[in-house]
């Protein structure tokens, strides 16, 4: 069974805006080609099980404004579409989180995606603290199960003109795993997109409380520097994930799986990364 633990709905649109950063998207290895071919949720459906992949993971984020209507928008795109799980989203100058965690959680959504960039906050800003406050709070009194993906990428100011400070660095990420062990964090691009690896080494090291996935990753990272993550963090902390629209299924999964073995997993450990790990983050088993 694969589950798709990292997925996007674009518009053609953003589709046309990323492709357009050349050198982006040649560092990144992004199939821009596809992608435009890769919009919708019917599109998606047909790939991902074309491949055997079963379900899928959708990251939406916003700005404060707009967290709910964020929210109500995926959770109804998850309800018309029986292969798709949606994250919701928060930021830290929503003025109502504690409130939102209830209304995910009685919607049946126990995942938060937030890309700190595209967002507008610091990882370690006072704001930005207290909306974690809150999230742990919220999973130690309320049994809220909720965790955490943050998207990584490291020069994100460099090609989308973003303030530095907004970047989630591994050092930054690293800070928020160790304060707040009440939260379950997933480092998306395998902790790190672009980073330079010793500091994925050095300030993400191996904790019950964090997750990578391998969107992306194994595009941006050598080899060998891939399977040593993976051999670090283990079978029971990484998580299969493509990026769509920016990568297809078919090819993806091959390329994992091979990553996989060299890793030395079996078929029992590979098949908690391609499904396992999401499955009992998300609560389906």
């Amino acid at each position: 069974m694969i589950i798709d633990s990292h997925v996007h709905i674009f518009s053609s649109q953003i589709i046309a805006n990323v492709s357009a950063k050349s050198e982006m998207v040649k560092e990144l290895h992004l199939q821009t080609s596809d992608a435009h071919k890769r919009i919708g949720t019917n599109a998606l459906e047909d790939e991902c099980h074309a491949a055997g992949a079963v379900a899928c993971l959708m990251l939406p984020t916003a700005k404060a404004q707009d967290v709910r209507k964020v929210n109500v928008s995926s959770q109804k795109i998850a309800e018309e579409n029986d292969f798709l799980y949606t994250a919701g989203t928060l930021h830290p100058d929503y003025p109502e989180t504690r409130e939102e965690l209830f209304w995910l959680k009685s919607n049946g959504i126990n995942t938060i995606k937030l890309c700190s960039f595209s967002q507008g906050f610091a990882l370690n800003s006072p704001k930005t603290l207290r909306m974690f406050d809150a999230i742990r709070d919220f999973n130690m009194n309320e049994d809220g199960r909720f965790f955490v993906i943050m998207d990584t990428f490291y020069k994100a100011d460099i090609y989308f003109g973003t303030d530095p400070r907004n970047n989630t660095s591994p050092s930054g990420l690293g800070n928020l795993v160790r304060h707040y062990p009440e939260i379950n964090f997933i480092g998306a691009h395998m902790g790190g997109l672009t980073a330079p690896f010793d500091e994925i080494c050095d300030y993400l090291p191996r904790s019950e409380n964090f997750y990578m996935d391998t969107s992306n990753a194994a595009h941006t990272l050598q080899e060998e520097e891939f399977v040593r993550l993976v051999r670090r963090h283990g079978p029971g902390h990484i998580l299969f994930g493509t990026d769509w629209p920016w990568f297809g299924y078919a090819d993806e999964i091959t390329l994992i799986d091979k990553l996989l073995g060299h890793a030395g997993f079996g078929d029992e450990e590979k098949a908690r990364v391609f499904a396992g790990n999401i499955a009992d983050l998300l609560g389906t088993h």
